[in-house]
């Protein structure tokens, strides 16, 4: 029997996924996020090969997926246990605060007034957790831990901060190297399976 393509139910879905960025808190920043991930994902799979014939190709897929998969471990990591939502959600707006009030301090950003300003106090609010740290909480719906997944992550952020071109690797290992590519389209299945999950637990718990 063929795996069901959690990509395509999750297309099913983005009406109540719009619903829900239209709500508060977590349950508003989740809606969103999804929408954000069907478009960005959405895209790739409807434009690219997402194989291993195309290195320019990368240059472009994994950078966009780094982006997806990062929002992805913040909302499993929120969404893991109800009692904890909250919490979990707070850390991921004190960690938007800190940023932003550093992109704020920046002496050289230009028309800073048209912007809202940054409250100063914001700099002693907590730091969040590292992606690693907070994978190794977590837990898919089969009870398996997701810190495996921090290796993903890692190899997206060579593509992102431009590590992986061959003049690098040749030069430090004096040969041509390979580099893993990463399966984008079983990666994009596993994050629209859970986001699906997370859903089911909404509507199990009367929350939509």
């Amino acid at each position: 029997m063929p795996s069901p393509d959690h990509f395509a139910l999750l297309k099913s879905e983005l009406p109540t996924f719009q619903k829900l960025g239209d709500m508060t808190g977590a349950l508003r920043h989740f809606g969103q996020e999804v929408m954000r991930f069907h478009s960005i994902a959405g895209t790739l799979l409807e434009n690219m090969k997402l194989d291993k014939s195309s290195v320019d190709e990368r240059y472009i897929t994994h950078i966009l997926a780094r982006s997806v998969i990062e929002g992805f471990f913040w909302h499993a990591y929120i969404f893991d246990a109800p009692a904890t939502r909250g919490a979990r959600y707070e850390e991921f707006v004190n960690s938007f605060k800190r940023d932003y009030l550093k992109l704020y301090n920046e002496n050289l950003f230009p028309q800073k007034s048209q912007i809202e300003a940054a409250d100063p106090t914001w700099a002693g609010l907590p730091a969040a957790l590292d992606v690693k740290s907070m994978l190794a909480q977590l837990k898919n719906d089969h009870g398996d831990r997701l810190d495996y997944l921090y290796l993903v992550y890692r190899i997206a952020s060579f593509d992102t901060h431009g590590k992986n071109l061959n003049a690098v690797f040749e030069h430090v290992f004096g040969r041509q190297c390979n580099f893993p590519f990463l399966d984008l389209r079983f990666g994009f299945d596993l994050i629209a399976n859970h986001y699906l999950v997370i859903l089911q637990d909404l509507r199990s718990g009367g929350e939509i």
